[in-house]
């Protein structure tokens, strides 16, 4: 959880807008790995994982692979990990930086504005076991953003960034508005899937 000042606010170094800028503009290489990225959020556990996860899915091409990868997270919290574990093949996966800085900074304004209003509410949101019901939430958030169709990345990916944060500052009206933005991410998702399907079946 985040540190207060002596006037019990939060640190501006302790939000998460701060770590994930401080993150992005430290990247090592022209290529990063995801293991990377998760170690340099160790202690922030699923929170800080799926908000990293769902900042990949907005990246183009690797949505499928985001998605792949947020599944690994969500069936641990529905495990009941305290913490999560990426697989070794997930951990050495390389992400473009150029790609990923594009859209951290497309992403870290609204954290920014999103963060003015963030703080520790609503906890039985946020305490066991509803992180184990969200782990569900997330798988099929995951397997929305792996659909190979054009922006149905971004309503899971928007949703999953507002439970993550969430999850991550112990704030359950924002895991709550989490989840409505993850019923309507669903449902364009089962939509656009639909018509996928429908026009697939036209052409044979």
């Amino acid at each position: 959880m985040a540190n207060e000042d002596d006037h019990g606010t939060t640190s501006s170094q302790d939000k998460t807008s701060w770590i994930l800028q401080q993150l992005l503009a430290d990247l090592p290489t022209d290529t990063v790995p995801v293991g990377f990225l998760v170690e340099q959020l160790h202690g922030r556990s699923f929170g800080g994982v799926l908000i990293v996860l769902s900042l990949i899915g907005l990246v183009p091409g690797v949505s499928i692979f985001s998605g792949l990868a947020m599944l690994v997270p969500g069936i641990q919290m529905m495990l009941g990990y305290d913490a999560p574990r990426l697989p070794k093949f997930l951990h050495r996966r390389t992400i473009n930086r150029t790609n990923l800085q594009l859209f951290g900074k497309k992403l870290i304004p609204w954290l920014q504005k999103v963060e003015h209003y963030v703080r520790p509410r609503w906890s039985m949101l946020t305490v066991a076991p509803f992180p184990n019901l969200l782990g569900f939430v997330v798988v099929a958030l995951a397997l929305v953003i792996m659909l190979p169709l054009p922006f149905s990345n971004l309503p899971p990916a928007i949703a999953l960034t507002c439970l993550s944060l969430g999850i991550l500052e112990r704030d359950g009206l924002l895991v709550g508005i989490g989840l409505v933005c993850a019923i309507i991410a669903l449902g364009i998702g089962m939509v656009l899937a639909s018509v996928a399907i429908k026009s697939l079946l036209l052409l044979f």
